[in-house]
């Protein structure tokens, strides 16, 4: 840990210099007529059954110009086993009905750099909705088979979390945006995909090929996960490969194509080790080329350009949601 702090830090000044040559690129969208739209077992897949959420309220923080709620969502009559959904809730202080932007944690759960944007949103007037994953994906107890149901019930959970949103006065259920980055960005891509209700989003470091991303990632969780499931069952890389694209439906590339490119934004990261720049212009090219910010970073050396992503994105969002000012 000292160790890769120490990299970020060395970096630091060199990723300074270069945010400013950050490259945009314009949007270029599909023509009108090679539009998808989610095929039925898409939609079947992700369905659920509606019914009224309560919340029960951990906490409260009140800060300059937003209010923090850490929430447990349940429906008023829970299932056998069903798990409450953790959120932090950032509330602007300005009174009225605000654009919400959902948001979803990185890998193993680390809220600390979505919580940054969060802040940012919320004290812009914009509620931001932070929903954490139940159970991390690559935990010691978890087969790698484990991803699909992991990525089905975050899905479900996100769109379970929007039902909830929508009965709240201080929200304007018509202004829904999404944000999240690197695999809260897969699961959003997702997400963009089957549920209508959410009008934009920006996707920060994502990436397609699930499968191969698991088997050739440097991510240490990833890598000592694959080691031991390798172990396990005896197979070389290649049969666990193929076993994982026959378990994983929620492929962020069968759905891209289903994703507007006019209301995505899509962050790469031009040294990105993690995941991959290549796959995440995979996911670009899928959605028909929306606008692409390409870092001078990598994946985690990302956070050094958090001032001019912070900017970005919600110029971004602010317009595609017509906040007003």
């Amino acid at each position: 840990m000292r160790k890769k702090l120490g990299m970020r830090l060395t970096c630091l000044p060199i990723v300074v210099t270069l945010i400013s040559g950050c490259a945009t690129l314009p949007i270029s969208s599909r023509p009108a007529e090679g539009a998808h739209r989610p095929t039925e077992k898409q939609l079947a897949y992700y369905s659920y059954q509606k019914q009224p959420f309560e919340a029960k309220i951990e906490s409260t923080q009140e800060k300059s110009g937003y209010r923090i709620q850490r929430l447990y969502l349940s429906p008023v009559n829970p299932p056998e086993g069903f798990r409450p959904i953790k959120v932090d809730w950032y509330q602007p202080s300005k009174k009225g009905k605000h654009p919400v932007v959902l948001m979803s944690p990185i890998l193993a759960g680390n809220d600390l750099y979505v919580k940054e944007f969060a802040r940012f949103f919320s004290a812009r007037g914009m509620h931001a909705f932070l929903a954490y994953r139940q159970k991390e994906v690559f935990s010691a107890d978890r087969q790698l088979e484990d991803i699909e149901t992991h990525f089905h019930e975050s899905i479900i959970e996100l769109r379970q979390a929007i039902d909830w949103l929508e009965t709240k006065d201080s929200v304007d259920a018509t202004r829904i945006g999404s944000f999240a980055i690197s695999l809260g960005a897969i699961l959003t891509t997702v997400l963009a995909a089957v549920e209508p209700r959410v009008r934009c989003s920006v996707l920060g470091l994502p990436a397609g090929y699930v499968p191969e991303i698991i088997m050739t990632s440097e991510d240490k969780a990833i890598r000592k996960r694959r080691r031991n499931y390798l172990k396990e069952r005896g197979w070389t890389k290649q049969q666990a490969l193929e076993r994982l694209r026959e378990v994983i439906v929620s492929e962020p590339m069968d759905f891209a194509p289903v994703v507007d490119p006019d209301k995505t934004l899509i962050i790469g990261g031009l040294f990105d080790r993690v995941l991959g720049l290549n796959r995440t212009l995979d996911i670009w090219k899928a959605m028909g080329r929306p606008p692409l910010i390409i870092l001078p970073t990598g994946h985690y050396t990302a956070y050094f350009a958090t001032p001019y992503l912070k900017m970005a994105t919600y110029s971004f969002l602010k317009r595609k949601l017509g906040q007003e000012t």
